[in-house]
C-alpha cells in the first residue's frame, strides 16, 4: 500500500469567494463534521449489503483521517489498513475499493502538510508506508523552514542530509530539494543555502544551481580545482563555466559570454572537449520563473477531472543537454550577432576539429556516414562518429545564427526544430529579426535547397518580431508555412516574458493569437500576466462558447471557472446557450462542466435552480436521462455546499445514494467516473476550504 501515498498532484486548489454569504447557523462546525462522520459509520454497520457497507466504512475513516482533530484516529487508521490489506487479496472487481483509499489517503495527507499536522503524517508514514524514520515528518520540517525563510536552520538542514541509495555524499537530495525551494518561489532562500553548501563534492551541484539562481561570481568560486580530469567523473569546472555562459546570455552579456569562453577553451585541453561531455541548456526550476503547473492546478479544480483521473505528477524526463563546445557557441550566437562573434565560434569550431583528431574520429567519414540510411544496430554501432558529426553541425548553425552567410552546408543542417529551440533558449537572439526579413543570398540558398523550411522560418520569425500582417500573408501565398506546430513558437514567447522582455512577449503574443487563433491555455496564461484581462476574458468567452468534452472536462469548465474569479457573473443558462444548434447529449454535458464550475465557486442555489428546472429540451429526455442529469447535478451541488461551508446540508444529499450513484452520469452513457459524490470528498473539500474551525 506504499503507493496509496505517493505524490499526488493535489496542488493547493485555494478559496473560491461564494456567491452569497453563509451564515453562522448554516455553517457546519468541526464538532458537527464528527457527529455526521460517526453517523455515517453507524449506518455503515447497519448496511445489509457487503460492498456498500464497505464502502462506506472506507469512506467513514478516509474522513476522520482527513478532519484536523484525534478523535478516532488510530482505530481509522488500523480498521483502514484491515480493509486494504483484505481487498488485495481479493478479485479485481476489489481495486475501486483500493483506489478510493489511494486518492483518500493521498488527499488526506496533503490536507495534513497544509496544516503542519506532524502528528499525523507520522501516522500516515508508519501505518501506510512503512516507513520507520520519520520520512513525512523530515519534509514537513523541511517546508515549516522554507515558509519561515530562516537561512541559518535551512543550511543546516541541508548539511544534515543523508545520502539515499546511488547517491554520492547526498547530491540528489539537496540538489532536489533546492529546486524544491524554486519551484515554491522561495529563489533567495534557495540561493542563500547553496551558497552555503561549500563541501568540495557538493561544487559541481550547488555550483550549478548557482548558476540558474544568478550567483554568478559564487558559482565560479566552485570551479576552482575542478577543471581538469582527476578521477572517472568529469570534472565539474567546464560544465559550470557553460552554464554560466548560457545564463550570461540570456541576459544579453556577451562581454560575459566571451570571458566565460576563453576560460574553458584555455583551461581544458581539446582533447576533453568531446560531444559527451554535456550542459544543461534547458530551463531549470530556478531560472524559469514562470508558472509551469497552471493548467493542472486549473483542471484539478474540477470535481470531475479528480474523479476521472488520477492527479499525478509525471516524472520529469533528464534532457541529454549539449556538448560543451556547442553549448558555448550558441551562447555566443544567443547574446549578440556580428563579425567578432562569428570569428568567436569560427574558433571553437577549430577546437572541435583538433579535439576530434586527438580523440581518432575522422570527420569526413563521420559526414558520411550520417548521409547513409541506418539500421538499427548501425546505428547503435556507429554513435560514437553521428554524435561527433551532429554536434559539429550544430556549430555551423551557431556560427549562422551569429551571424554568418546560410551556405549550402548550414541550409541542409538547418531545421524548424533547430530554429525553435534556439530561440527559446536564447530570447534576446537577433536571429528571429534576420529570418523574419530573409533576402539575397540567404533567401536564395534557402529557396533552392528547403523552399517550405525558408517559409515555415520566416513564419516564426515574423509572429516573434509582432508582424501579424506579413505572417497571414505569407501563409496566404506560400501554404507550405502553414504546416507547423504553431505550440514551440508559443515556448519562445513564454522565454521572453520569462526573461523579462515583456513589450516583445506582447507584440509576439498579438501576432500569434492573429495567424493561429482559437482556444489556447498557454496563451491565456500569457494574457493574465500580461494583464490583459479583456482580452484572456473574450478568450474564456470563446473556450465556453466551444464544444463540450467527451464525457471529460475541457475548455468550458476553464472558462466559466476563471470568469467567475474575474468577477463575470453570467448566469448558467446563458452559459450553456452559447452554443447553438446541438444534440441533447452535448447539451447535457455543456451542463454538467459548466455547473462544475459553479461548484468551484460555491453556487449552490444555481445548480440547485438548474437540477428543478431543466432547459427545456433536456426536461423532454427520456426519464432515466433526466434521472442521470439529476444526480449528477446533486452531486454538485453537494461538493458546492460543502465548499462553502455548509457540509451537513452537502452531506444530506448524497446519503443514501447506492455506489453507482457516486460517480458522475452522463446522459446517453450511464455512470462512468471514479467515486466522488460520497461523504469523504465532501469532508475534505470541506476541510481545504479552511472551513474544520470548532
Amino acid at each position: 500500500m506504499a503507493a496509496a501515498l505517493a505524490v499526488h498532484c493535489f496542488a493547493s486548489l485555494g478559496q473560491a469567494q461564494s456567491p452569497a454569504a453563509v451564515t453562522p447557523s448554516e455553517r457546519t462546525t468541526l464538532a458537527r463534521a464528527i457527529e455526521l462522520v460517526d453517523a455515517h459509520l453507524d449506518k455503515a454497520q447497519r448496511e445489509m449489503n457487503a460492498d456498500l457497507k464497505r464502502r462506506m466504512q472506507v469512506e467513514a475513516y478516509l474522513a476522520l483521517l482527513s478532519l484536523p482533530s484525534t478523535h478516532r484516529q488510530y482505530e481509522a487508521a488500523d480498521r483502514l489498513r484491515a480493509i486494504d490489506e483484505a481487498l488485495a487479496e481479493k478479485s479485481p472487481s476489489a481495486s475501486s475499493d483500493r483506489e478510493v483509499i489511494e486518492v483518500g489517503l493521498a488527499a488526506a495527507r496533503t490536507l495534513a502538510e497544509e496544516r503542519d499536522d506532524l502528528q499525523r503524517i507520522f501516522l500516515f508514514d508508519r501505518q501506510y508506508s512503512g516507513l520507520s524514520s520519520g520520512e513525512g515528518v523530515n519534509k514537513q520540517y523541511f517546508l515549516q523552514l522554507m515558509r519561515a525563510n530562516d537561512a541559518d536552520a535551512m543550511s543546516w538542514f541541508f548539511q544534515s542530509m543523508q545520502p539515499g541509495v546511488g547517491e554520492v555524499a547526498g547530491l540528489v537530495n539537496r540538489s532536489v530539494a533546492i529546486d524544491w525551494l524554486c519551484q515554491r518561489g522561495h529563489r533567495s532562500l534557495a540561493r542563500q543555502v547553496a551558497t552555503r553548501l561549500t563541501a568540495p563534492e557538493l561544487d559541481a551541484a550547488m555550483g550549478l544551481r548557482l548558476a540558474d539562481l544568478g550567483a554568478s561570481a559564487e558559482a565560479e568560486q566552485r570551479v576552482a580545482g575542478s577543471m581538469t580530469q582527476t578521477t572517472r567523473r568529469a570534472p565539474a569546472g567546464p560544465e559550470i563555466l557553460a552554464r554560466l555562459a548560457v545564463m550570461a546570455s540570456r541576459r544579453g552579456d556577451s562581454a560575459e559570454v566571451e570571458r566565460l569562453v576563453r576560460k574553458v577553451v584555455e583551461a581544458v585541453e581539446p582533447r576533453q572537449l568531446s560531444p559527451d561531455r554535456r550542459v544543461s541548456v534547458d530551463y531549470g526550476d530556478c531560472d524559469w520563473t514562470l508558472d509551469r503547473g497552471f493548467a493542472r492546478r486549473w483542471q484539478a479544480r474540477s470535481v470531475y477531472w479528480q474523479s476521472a483521473f488520477k492527479l499525478t505528477a509525471q516524472p520529469g524526463r533528464t534532457a541529454l543537454g549539449q556538448p560543451y563546445l556547442v553549448a558555448l557557441a550558441e551562447a555566443v550566437a544567443g547574446a549578440t550577432a556580428g563579425p567578432a562573434s562569428v570569428e568567436l565560434i569560427e574558433q571553437l569550431i577549430a577546437i572541435f576539429d583538433k579535439s576530434a583528431r586527438e580523440n581518432g574520429i575522422d570527420l569526413t567519414n563521420a559526414a558520411i556516414l550520417a548521409a547513409e540510411a541506418q539500421t538499427d544496430i548501425a546505428r547503435r554501432n556507429n554513435a560514437p562518429a553521428l554524435a561527433w558529426h551532429g554536434a559539429r553541425q550544430s556549430l555551423i548553425l551557431a556560427r549562422v545564427a551569429a551571424g554568418a552567410p546560410i551556405d549550402d552546408a548550414a541550409a541542409k543542417a538547418l531545421g524548424v526544430d533547430w530554429a525553435l529551440s534556439f530561440l527559446a533558449n536564447y530570447p534576446r537572439s537577433p536571429l528571429a529579426r534576420r529570418l523574419a526579413g530573409l533576402a539575397g543570398p540567404d533567401r536564395e540558398t534557402l529557396d533552392r535547397i528547403n523552399p517550405k523550411l525558408r517559409a515555415q522560418l520566416q513564419l516564426i520569425a515574423l509572429v516573434l518580431e509582432g508582424n501579424a500582417v506579413d505572417a497571414r500573408a505569407l501563409m496566404e501565398a506560400e501554404p507550405a508555412a502553414v504546416d507547423l506546430d504553431a505550440g514551440p513558437v508559443l515556448h519562445i514567447i513564454e522565454a521572453r516574458q520569462n526573461a523579462g522582455l515583456t513589450d516583445r512577449a506582447a507584440a509576439a503574443l498579438d501576432a500569434y493569437l492573429h495567424v493561429f487563433p482559437g482556444k489556447d491555455l498557454p496563451a491565456l496564461r500569457l494574457l493574465l500576466l500580461q494583464g490583459r484581462r479583456d482580452r484572456a476574458k473574450a478568450m474564456l468567452r470563446g473556450f465556453v462558447a466551444g464544444s463540450a468534452g467527451a464525457f471529460g472536462v475541457s475548455d468550458i469548465f476553464v472558462g466559466v471557472m476563471l470568469l467567475r474569479e474575474m468577477g463575470d457573473r453570467t448566469d448558467l443558462a446563458t452559459l450553456v446557450g452559447l452554443r447553438q444548434g446541438i444534440d441533447a447529449q452535448e447539451a447535457s454535458r455543456r451542463l454538467v462542466e459548466v455547473a462544475d464550475a459553479l461548484a468551484w465557486d460555491g453556487a449552490a442555489s444555481e445548480i440547485e435552480a438548474a437540477t428543478r428546472s431543466l432547459p427545456k429540451d433536456l426536461a423532454q429526455l427520456p426519464a432515466k436521462d433526466v434521472a442521470c442529469l439529476r444526480d449528477t447535478l446533486q452531486g454538485l451541488q453537494a461538493v458546492a455546499l460543502a465548499r462553502r461551508g455548509e457540509l451537513e446540508a452537502g452531506v444530506r444529499l448524497v446519503e443514501g445514494r447506492s455506489l453507482d450513484q457516486r460517480q458522475f452520469c452522463w446522459v446517453g452513457k450511464g455512470y462512468d467516473s471514479k467515486p466522488i459524490f460520497d461523504v469523504r470528498f465532501l469532508v475534505q473539500e470541506w476541510v481545504r476550504r479552511g472551513h474544520a474551525v470548532p
